[in-house]
């Protein structure tokens, strides 16, 4: 039957190459009809009826070009013809008729181009021929199959990410806004689909902003149709990922209109409204803008009412950005937004949970008054129970949150203290993710931190230090530094002093001292002169190889060390069995050098060399190393308020070493 088919199909293809133009019409109306029926279409391809209808097209017979154009119209609705026809002859072929006033034929070229954007391996061709022009053309005249056409055309060119930049220069978007016009609900649909897509482009938002472009889409999300609205919200969000598309939108106003869609009923549209107010909330550049338009109210609003896991994800996320601002911070502690925020902290979507901890922990960052207000919100209760959450970011941010509060209130401490964070913050220390160690030990020196007895004591009993001695010994430098800055604030009470003492961790001490950053340094040798003020304990500290350590400290171009170093030798200089080997290790150069420039550490440093010249021994070194010298100018020169001792100390022990030396003479 095939080959019977494909004969009879010549046969009347043949009739087309007749000189009589009735019979050539009439086997072109054939050819039409059979194309247009339920017959098998692939078989056309193999009679050449492709390359039979070109020729017609390309004649001079308007005729037989209309009813040529219909047959391909109806064949390009197959795949393997439609893909045939994205040739360059056939496109120009098809191009020329445009210009023929016959809407019949603009109606079947509009089909025909609809079909063969289908397929993407006919793009390319399309674009290169000047189809985009073609279809622009066609859009002129208002006509409800010819645009619905036009508009599916658009929506599959567009799809094409590669070909949008092109697309937008050839002025698809100035045709889809002339074609969004249209009443006909499928049209819309199309030409929505096709705004989604082109819009999405960084590049096109970049030239919609140049142009300024961006007006229709704020029309369009005022339109009674909701596949407008949720075009245009789309638009918005896909804009609002970039800074550029972010100030087109500004620029046009559209702000008002995002915060009024997020109180949209339709979900798809409340969604994309809330995605853009979070980009935006997420720019630093632009974040006020939104809170101007009362954009925390409205996002409050909707993480009330709405149950979308989408729409509380993005809202978590917007008040995560808000709460960084000072201004903003205030402004939803006074609203208590942070009730909200609480609820979506224990959402079962582990994405919102993350946004809502990370804005509970910047809400935690403000002022004295505020960080006390949000405490009497009802916030610790739920960091208890985000502390203990099995997930490494929601228990980092509960942590730091703690860590923010504790800091410069005793209220806040006091609270913290009788909810039972002590407990959990110490075995977070044992964890074995290095980031969260520091977020727990850090939330311990908060709390640990100021004249409070209570607080420290509360975290000695714990555990007798002993997680935090391990965070001295492991490898990471922020564990190291904060564990020994929290066993110095620690060892301000003597009787946890003693405690670390008798607990043979000084060597550990010691040892960070000696290989450690700066900071490490800093904070070691405040610990070591804690220890240092006890006489007891002055012959551990030799043992551990302190002294050498202490000399070092007080040698390093650090203001902080060198206080830390003089205070430390100071108290170890008072022990006389110490002097003459504090001097042999090299302490009086470091101590004149001090001295010598007013340093913020220069009553220590007299302190520990008066003491150091109280020994004769001592004396010779002393003249070679420039004391002399600097306790002669501390004689004569002016101390502070209560020294006086100190002066009459350095002019004792300046005779002294006259006297040894005229005895020499």
């Amino acid at each position: 039957h095939q080959a019977l088919i494909e004969k009879a199909l010549r046969s009347i293809i043949g009739l087309l190459r007749l000189q009589d133009l009735k019979t050539r019409k009439h086997a072109a109306a054939i050819l039409r009809d059979l194309s247009a029926s339920c017959f098998e279409t692939s078989i056309f391809l193999h009679v050449g009826i492709i390359s039979s209808m070109v020729e017609l097209l390309e004649g001079s017979d308007k005729d037989l070009q209309i009813i040529a154009m219909s047959c391909l119209r109806h064949l390009s609705g197959t795949e393997c013809i439609a893909k045939n026809l994205g040739d360059s002859r056939i496109m120009q072929a098809v191009i020329r008729c445009l210009f023929l006033v016959n809407e019949d034929m603009k109606c079947q070229i509009a089909g025909l181009f609809a079909n063969i954007s289908e397929y993407r391996e006919c793009h390319q061709v399309m674009i290169a021929e000047g189809v985009i022009s073609g279809i622009s053309e066609l859009s002129l005249t208002e006509n409800k199959e010819m645009w619905q056409d036009c508009a599916r055309s658009f929506a599959n060119l567009c799809s094409h990410e590669e070909k949008q930049v092109l697309l937008y220069r050839k002025g698809c978007v100035k045709t889809l806004v002339k074609l969004s016009s249209s009443k006909c609900p499928l049209c819309q649909r199309y030409v929505a689909i096709a705004m989604r897509f082109i819009v999405s482009s960084v590049e096109v938002q970049k030239s919609i902003s140049k142009h300024n472009e961006f007006a229709p889409f704020i029309v369009l999300s005022n339109s009674n149709l909701l596949d407008f609205v949720r075009s245009s919200s789309a638009v918005m969000a896909a804009m609002s990922v970039t800074q550029s598309g972010q100030s087109i939108i500004l620029k046009n106003g559209g702000m008002k209109s995002i915060l009024r869609l997020i109180n949209h009923l339709d979900f798809f549209i409340q969604r994309e409204a809330m995605r853009c107010v979070a980009n935006f909330a997420g720019s630093h550049r632009f974040r006020q803008y939104v809170v101007k338009e009362g954009g925390v109210e409205t996002v409050t609003v909707a993480a009330t009412t709405s149950g979308g896991i989408d729409v509380l994800r993005d809202s978590a996320r917007a008040f995560s950005s808000f709460s960084i601002d000072n201004a903003t911070r205030s402004i939803m502690i006074a609203q208590e937004v942070s009730k909200v925020i609480f609820k979506l902290s224990k959402s079962s979507d582990s994405q919102t949970q993350r946004f809502a901890a990370l804005a509970l922990c910047n809400i935690c960052l403000g002022t004295l008054n505020q960080r006390e207000t949000v405490v009497k919100q009802g916030v610790l209760r739920l960091l208890l129970f985000l502390l203990r959450y099995p997930d490494v970011e929601i228990e980092r941010c509960a942590a730091l949150s703690i860590a923010a509060l504790s800091l410069g209130s005793i209220k806040n401490k006091t609270e913290i203290m009788k909810h039972g964070f002590i407990a959990p913050l110490i075995s977070t220390t044992t964890y074995p993710d290095k980031t969260i160690q520091r977020c727990a030990v850090l939330a311990l020196n908060g709390i640990a931190l100021g004249e409070s007895t209570e607080t420290k004591i509360g975290i000695y009993k714990e555990d007798q230090l002993s997680s935090l001695i391990a965070l001295v010994k492991s490898e990471d430098v922020e564990c190291i530094h904060s564990g020994i800055y929290i066993l110095g604030t620690l060892a301000e009470n003597m009787d946890i002093r003693n405690f670390f003492v008798s607990s043979n961790a000084l060597h550990i001490i010691v040892e960070k001292l000696a290989t450690g950053s700066i900071e490490v340094k800093r904070a070691a040798s405040y610990l070591l002169g804690l220890v240092a003020e006890c006489k007891d304990y002055h012959y551990l500290l030799e043992s551990a190889s302190a002294l050498e350590q202490v000399v070092a400290i007080a040698s390093l171009v650090d203001e902080e060390c060198e206080e830390c170093g003089a205070f430390s030798l100071a108290l170890l200089a008072r022990n006389k069995s110490f002097q003459v080997k504090l001097t042999n290790m090299g302490a009086v150069r470091p101590l004149v050098s001090m001295m010598a420039r007013n340093s913020a550490s220069e009553h220590y440093a007299a302190d520990a060399l008066v003491q150091i010249s109280n020994n004769r021994e001592t004396h010779v070194r002393l003249a070679e190393d420039g004391g002399i010298q600097a306790l002669l100018k501390l004689g004569q020169g002016k101390v502070a308020a209560g020294r006086d001792d100190l002066q009459d100390q350095a002019k004792i022990s300046v005779g002294d070493f006259a006297k040894a030396v005229s005895k020499q003479f």
